[in-house]
């Protein structure tokens, strides 16, 4: 059994697969702030109950590399390394924002057959996201009225957490967009985990680090009780 985990965004996101690529059982949080310190292994274990699967079943770890939050992915990281590491499992790191364009390949099928159409939206704050640039690599993407130049007219999917606030940016487009709020889940990392567990293209569990893509920029506490003593 494959277990995956998918903490970029604010979904906290466990999933059970067979090796032949049917999921079994999974679990998607999402609140107003990231819960996966406490509740990660709380989701695993109620995976692993809801399937009467021992720890000593599974086969493969699958975590989310990145890019997203800090915090996100620091958190199931350290979880898969160490689930990987105490059972002796290989670990294989797959893309959220390759699963968003899965995910967007499901809910809107006339775009299936163009995936270049359909583009992720991880939120990176103000008007930037985390997206797949025309080559599919990962990039941070201001949008303005100069984005995605190389899509033309007919329709097109921006999906992930940071796609509406966009519509409005992209009236004027070229493309017909659509726009479709969502996060990317564990279940969606099946199909590149399991195209990589085929290529033996497992990480080293020791050294693995997410793809955080950008340097972390530690914000000003907020302080919504005006708790805080201003400064002098």
């Amino acid at each position: 059994m494959i277990l995956l985990l998918e903490t970029a965004t604010l979904n906290c996101s466990v999933a059970l697969a067979t090796p032949e690529g049917q999921c079994v059982a999974r679990r998607d949080e999402a609140g107003e702030r990231h819960q996966h310190a406490e509740r990660l292994h709380v989701l695993i274990d109620e995976v692993l109950r809801e399937t009467d699967t021992e720890r000593s079943a599974l086969t493969a770890v699958a975590v989310g590399r990145g890019p997203g939050s800090f915090t996100g992915l620091r958190i199931g990281t350290s979880a898969a390394k160490g689930i990987c590491a105490g059972l002796g499992l290989p670990l294989v790191a797959p893309s959220p924002l390759l699963a968003l364009r899965h995910l967007g390949g499901l809910t809107h099928p006339d775009l299936s057959g163009a995936p270049e159409r359909v583009l992720p939206a991880i939120d990176a704050r103000r008007m930037e996201i985390f997206t797949l640039d025309a080559k599919g690599h990962p990039t941070a993407a201001v949008v303005d009225r100069g984005f995605a130049p190389q899509l033309s007219g007919g329709p097109a999917l921006l999906i992930g957490d940071g796609a509406e606030k966009c519509a409005g940016i992209l009236a004027d487009h070229p493309a017909d967009w659509r726009f479709q709020a969502a996060y990317p889940s564990a279940a969606d990392l099946l199909p590149e985990a399991l195209e990589r567990l085929r290529e033996g293209r497992a990480e080293d569990v020791a050294d693995f680090e997410p793809f955080y893509l950008k340097d972390f920029i530690p914000g000003t506490p907020k302080d919504p009780l005006g708790l805080r003593t201003p400064s002098a």
